[in-house]
């Protein structure tokens, strides 16, 4: 395919020299004719018939690219078309293909995030609705969102605040890094992922790396627009109580070990951002199975099945 948005290039780039005025007839007649043949070729293999429509629109980029460097102004033409070029080389047939998928059909993924203190069984329930996402049809990535790009490797040898069960604020610096790192592991695993259809699990979110700054005395409010700008499609707080929580980070020999009053601060602002944005307040401490329905069901309607 690289072969041919490259010759598409050159012959639209002489079509533009030479005759301008068929320019733009040149290039709907080339990708009619390609799309054309991409429709009669997947058809006689028994393929669906739209197959090759996402290899049209790369050579559509292809042949476009020259008039767009030329006609619009500079350096934003020459930009634009190298960019057109670009993407006619680049863009991945397979992404294309789920993105018509996903807008023939109707049914977009999107971001999916699971919030609440230690314990209360975040990561155990995106390990399953990992599978459940994909038993209904869904391409689905699970991002564990404790982790960061790069604040981990600047603070490596620092003791993490909140160990050993004190409570104290730390570096000013640290929540704006970490915002920036969150906002960062956002964009690369969220961009784009909803138009093609696919869904995003998130154990933890941006949300949560506020709430646990806060909840540890940094100065982070003044930063909560920035934290709170990014929306999932759908999130949900896990309601468990201070000495669950605690019980559970018990049994956990690398856990930090927050005091209760930490904890509990924490599940006071996750109760504030699921009452002031809509979002279901799951008491998950009930057995695990039932509140695995419960959040099966709330997500239902918001990602119906999918067919293969």
């Amino acid at each position: 395919m690289k072969i041919t948005a490259t010759l598409t290039l050159l012959a639209s780039s002489v079509v533009l020299l030479f005759y301008p005025g068929y320019f733009v007839l040149f290039v709907l007649a080339l990708v009619l004719l390609y799309l054309a043949q991409g429709i009669v070729g997947s058809a006689s293999r028994k393929l669906d018939p739209l197959n090759d429509v996402p290899n049209a629109f790369r050579v559509l980029f292809a042949a476009a690219s020259p008039a767009l460097a030329v006609w619009l102004p500079q350096p934003f033409g020459a930009a634009t078309g190298a960019l057109s070029f670009g993407s006619a080389l680049l863009l991945n047939d397979e992404y294309q293909r789920r993105t018509l998928a996903s807008l023939r059909t109707g049914r977009s993924g999107g971001s999916v995030a699971l919030l609440g203190i230690d314990g209360s069984g975040k990561s155990t329930h995106a390990e399953k609705l990992e599978v459940w996402f994909r038993g209904r049809g869904y391409y689905c990535t699970r991002v564990p969102f404790h982790r960061y790009l790069f604040v981990e490797r600047l603070s490596r040898a620092r003791k993490p605040p909140g160990s050993g069960g004190e409570r104290r604020g730390g570096n000013p610096l640290r929540p704006w890094l970490s915002a920036f790192d969150n906002l960062i592991l956002y964009l690369l695993t969220s961009f784009g992922k909803g138009i093609e259809g696919r869904v995003v699990l998130y154990d933890r979110y941006i949300w949560s790396t506020y709430v646990k700054y806060e909840a540890l005395g940094y100065p982070v409010r003044p930063l909560r627009w920035l934290y709170m700008l990014p929306r999932p499609k759908f999130a949900v707080v896990l309601d468990v109580s201070v000495a669950k929580s605690m019980g559970v980070i018990e049994g956990r020999p690398d856990h930090i070990k927050y005091r209760g009053e930490v904890l509990q601060e924490e599940r006071s602002e996750y109760v504030k951002i699921a009452k002031g944005f809509g979002l279901p307040l799951v008491d998950a401490s009930r057995d695990p199975l039932t509140v695995q329905r419960e959040l099966e069901e709330r997500l239902s309607p918001v990602f119906p099945k999918r067919g293969r």
